[in-house]
């Protein structure tokens, strides 16, 4: 079973990003999506170590590059306030406790996404999405 979207934390990066690009907000999500990216080389470089299948390396630079690198290629010009770090540690914290309200806990979900990019599990939200799509489109008999 897939992880919810809400408990990823590169989703509410995201919509933070979304809220920022469409001025619903005006601290820069810059630094949030700079670390994330950072966390990502290191995962895709232990996918690498520990043998993950190229169509799930393929699935996560994908993925990542549509939510992180994009997003940060359009934030380039932007300078990183300190109100801007403030609010990414804001956030974090806000979603730990989401995490608490909905019964998961940090370190369970972070071992859980790392497990399923490691091993191919296809347990994150995305991944998942696209597994499905793929089996569907796999099913189709066109003959």
């Amino acid at each position: 079973m897939a992880l919810r979207f809400d408990l990823v934390f590169s989703y509410w990066i995201y919509i933070w990003y979304l809220f920022y690009v469409y001025r619903f907000i005006s601290y820069s999500p810059k630094f949030a999506i700079g670390l994330g990216i950072i966390d990502n080389i290191i995962m895709l470089a232990l996918m690498i170590y520990f043998g993950s299948n190229v169509k799930t390396i393929f699935y996560f630079i994908l993925i990542n590059t549509l939510i992180k690198v994009v997003p940060f290629y359009t934030l380039r010009n932007e300078t990183i306030r300190l109100k801007d770090i403030y609010f990414t540690i804001i956030l974090f914290i806000v979603f730990i406790i989401w995490l608490h309200i909905n019964e998961q806990n940090l370190i369970g979900n972070i071992k859980l996404i790392h497990d399923s990019l490691l091993y191919n599990k296809n347990q994150t939200p995305f991944m998942s999405l696209l597994g499905k799509i793929e089996n569907n489109f796999k099913q189709i008999s066109f003959f």
